[in-house]
């Protein structure tokens, strides 16, 4: 009989609690044997340890190389089992409800704002493991989309675990991910046979490939949503089967930032043994083809909602009276009533002659809800009332990217960086734009402008211009990437 690796009780608490903070799994006690099973088969291959977990444990909070090991760890606690349209049920209500319908509205609205519009759509797989989910998406969309090369099209598929990730960029599957039938009949028309692992498999077509975008991401941090990881103004999101991992609290917190990362009328799927219906009510459920289902509209409004994109940074008297409409539209970002936002602003500047801050503020609203002619439209506005105000180029630089512009975006960051050089997310996006045109040179000099701004600026301290990002967690991601590119 093969013995079962124990911890003591005190050291199993710091594991938990360590494991916990770095990637929001939890494992209470009735699972106390998968997280002791992962350490001591995680420690086995860490070096200097002694196959002392304390000694172990030491390492992983302290150690130099704390950060990948801690990852190796992760990884042994993450199940990456998954396969091609799994539950049938829940592909069926995509593939003739949710997905026609928002094929529709974004076609309408790309030809409503004129000639050479690309209709947009923006997914999110949220723990994509191995990549079946995230392609399955990708698959459906060339089978509902006839036009398919005419849209611009994002699915973003993310997972903590990024040897998960590397599998799933390679795209190549055994016969075990098409057990559904589904599956096995578009296997002929999107995969061609390759070795897989040494045996037969079969790899996607490189054009499907082209349509998703994996990048590693932890659904219990708070970097999202955010425009630097590509989490606002979702369509959809898929996070199913992931929450079971997670305690309540960290949860309730990721489905609400979900909430806020989904457009008007966009979808959440989650699994079926997902919590119960009072962590989701935000959302309105719908029953689709035997399958709940949940959708953000106009009359929910999470608890604890915060700004999808961070309120414009003013300099503002403390107390501001409750009747100035500026104040008010803030507040009403704050809690993601953008249109109301937007109404109480059209009726200031129809009234008071407007500001730039005001103008920002309106082309932010509209920013948030996806309508980018009009965002734009009001960055120019403001433009003309103060042509130096650094807030009107940040803005449309954050259009430019959405649009596929991203030499634009960078001309207009540096303009924001020209008017206020002390902007370190400004410095950070730009880096994250020139990384993507792979000028490594320029992209690692402004993430060192990003760590250089940065220094003297308490480690805990939220930055004025960032949803709830501190200014140790954007230093922090900036020396990850600056290592990354050497």
């Amino acid at each position: 009989m093969m013995s079962v690796y124990r911890l003591a009780d005190d050291l199993f608490g710091q594991f938990r609690d360590l494991v916990q903070a770095a990637s929001g799994l939890y494992f209470p006690d009735k699972k106390r044997v998968e997280l002791e099973t992962a350490v001591h088969k995680a420690m086995q291959s860490t070096p200097n340890t002694d196959n002392d977990p304390a000694v172990y444990y030491r390492h992983l909070r302290f150690g130099p190389q704390s950060r990948p090991e801690m990852m190796r760890l992760l990884n042994l606690l993450t199940v990456g089992e998954t396969h091609f349209f799994r539950d049938s049920a829940q592909f069926d209500a995509l593939a003739n409800h949710i997905l026609p319908t928002l094929i529709n509205r974004k076609r309408e609205a790309a030809t409503a704002m004129g000639p050479g519009t690309p209709p947009q759509l923006r997914l999110w797989s949220a723990g994509c493991a191995t990549g079946e989910e995230a392609y399955s998406l990708a698959i459906l969309l060339h089978e509902l989309i006839p036009d398919i090369s005419q849209w611009r099209i994002s699915i973003l598929a993310t997972d903590l675990n990024e040897d998960y990730l590397a599998q799933a960029r390679q795209a190549t599957y055994s016969d075990w991910s098409f057990r559904e039938a589904r599956a096995q009949q578009i296997r002929p028309r999107y995969f061609q046979p390759a070795s897989h692992n040494g045996r037969d498999g079969y790899q996607l077509r490189p054009d499907v490939r082209r349509l998703v975008i994996f990048a590693p991401h932890n659904l219990a941090a708070d970097d999202y949503p955010a425009v630097a990881t590509n989490t606002v103004l979702l369509d959809l999101i898929l996070c199913r089967n992931v929450s079971i991992y997670f305690s309540a609290e960290t949860t309730q917190c990721m489905v609400d930032r979900f909430h806020q990362a989904l457009v008007e009328g966009g979808w959440l799927i989650v699994g079926h043994a997902e919590p119960s219906l009072s962590t989701y009510s935000a959302f309105t459920g719908h029953m689709i083809a035997g399958t709940l289902l949940y959708q953000k509209d106009k009359t929910t409004v999470p608890l604890r909602s915060q700004p999808m994109l961070p309120p414009t940074p003013v300099t503002t008297p403390t107390a501001v009276p409750r009747a100035d409409p500026f104040a008010e539209a803030q507040q009403l970002l704050s809690h993601g009533r953008n249109e109301a936002a937007i109404t109480l602003l059209e009726k200031s500047i129809a009234i008071l002659p407007p500001q730039a801050v005001t103008l920002c503020l309106l082309a932010r609203a509209h920013a948030n809800l996806g309508h980018w002619p009009q965002a734009r439209h009001w960055c120019e506005q403001a433009k003309m009332v103060d042509p130096l105000f650094p807030e009107v180029y940040d803005l449309l630089a954050m259009i430019e990217t959405h649009e596929g512009r991203p030499e634009a975006a960078i001309h207009n960051l540096k303009k924001v960086l020209y008017l206020d050089p002390a902007r370190p997310l400004a410095h950070f996006h730009l880096a994250l734009l020139y990384k993507k045109q792979s000028q490594v040179v320029m992209a690692q000099r402004a993430l060192k402008n990003v760590l250089h701004r940065m220094e003297a600026i308490p480690a805990d301290a939220p930055l004025p211009d960032a949803d709830h990002t501190s200014a140790g967690r954007l230093m922090a991601v900036a020396q990850r990437l600056l290592e990354e590119m050497g």
